[in-house]
């Protein structure tokens, strides 16, 4: 009779007992474990003359699955950049600051662009708008140097004409100071004002970017009554370009004094001529030619 050791406690009994007398525990004995073996696989030669049958091969599912969809840009500023490009070069830079923020939006744009180019796009977007804000800022220079000097050209003529119109009220309020309360005698712009005849700020002796000063002579044995009025600019080529002159003759004459008082031998304006009331000072002032 065969003995049969136990797996579990070592104890040596006969192979006929079911448990083991010392830790009961079966007396069967391990199942061997099978090991498998590999057989080569050769595969069976294919006949030329036999045509292969033609399976359709499914697709594959799933087969980009581990690609990632492409996110879309960000356009806002490169948009934003390019459309404030176009309104300032259209409208040839009328405004300052849209030109300005033009530049800088389409700058940071660019920047962001090229730090980040898988979240922001459109670089053609913000590099057209760039160059049309920057042709739109170098036209200003050229706008300011055409539209100031014709500013200030509007700006003289407006105030030569408002000078020119002033040296008449003080010629016409002369003539009536004289024949009312100056009894024969011409008055000063004081008292020309004080006579409700002139303005206030006329009187003052500025108006209009223009200086005025009047001088009266009184009459004498030899000479009649006169008076003289000059307008000067206070600011000459700024305020005005030409001073005027007048006197109890009426006429009003002008020229570039390059900013010294016009006299009498200054040229005429050509719109003027002798008014009816002035006529006969005009007779009476024959002596006073040269008389300054």
């Amino acid at each position: 009779m065969k003995s049969v050791k136990c797996a579990r406690c070592g104890f040596v009994g006969w192979s006929d007992a079911e448990l083991c007398k010392k830790c009961g525990a079966s007396m069967a004995p391990a199942p061997v474990p099978v090991v498998a073996q590999s057989v080569p696989y050769y595969p069976a030669p294919v006949d030329a003359a036999q045509p292969v049958p033609d399976f359709p091969v499914p697709p594959m599912p799933y087969s980009n699955y581990s690609a990632m969809p492409q996110a879309e840009l960000k356009t806002g500023l490169a948009i934003t950049a390019m459309v404030l490009g176009i309104v300032n070069f259209t409208c040839s830079s009328i405004f300052v600051i849209p030109v300005i923020a033009g530049i800088v939006i389409s700058a940071v744009s660019l920047s962001k662009i090229k730090n980040y180019p898988h979240e922001y796009g459109g670089k053609p977007m913000a590099v057209a708008g760039l160059v049309m804000n920057i042709i739109a800022a170098l036209t200003i220079p050229m706008m300011l140097a055409i539209a100031i000097p014709n500013l200030l050209a509007s700006r003289r003529a407006a105030n030569e004409g408002a000078a020119m119109q002033s040296m008449r009220t003080i010629a016409s309020a002369e003539q009536t100071f004289q024949s009312t309360a100056g009894r024969g005698e011409y008055g000063t712009l004081i008292d020309l004002w004080q006579a409700n005849m002139i303005s206030q700020e006329l009187a003052n002796g500025t108006k209009w970017g223009y200086q005025f000063k009047v001088q009266v002579f009184k009459a004498t044995g030899y000479s009649p009554a006169r008076f003289t009025a000059v307008a000067v600019p206070t600011a000459y080529g700024s305020s005005g370009q030409r001073s005027f002159f007048i006197d109890e003759s009426g006429v009003l004459r002008g020229e570039d004094s390059h900013g010294l008082e016009a006299n009498r031998s200054s040229p005429p304006i050509g719109d003027d001529r002798d008014y009816p009331p002035m006529r006969s000072g005009t007779r009476r002032s024959t002596s006073y030619g040269n008389d300054e």
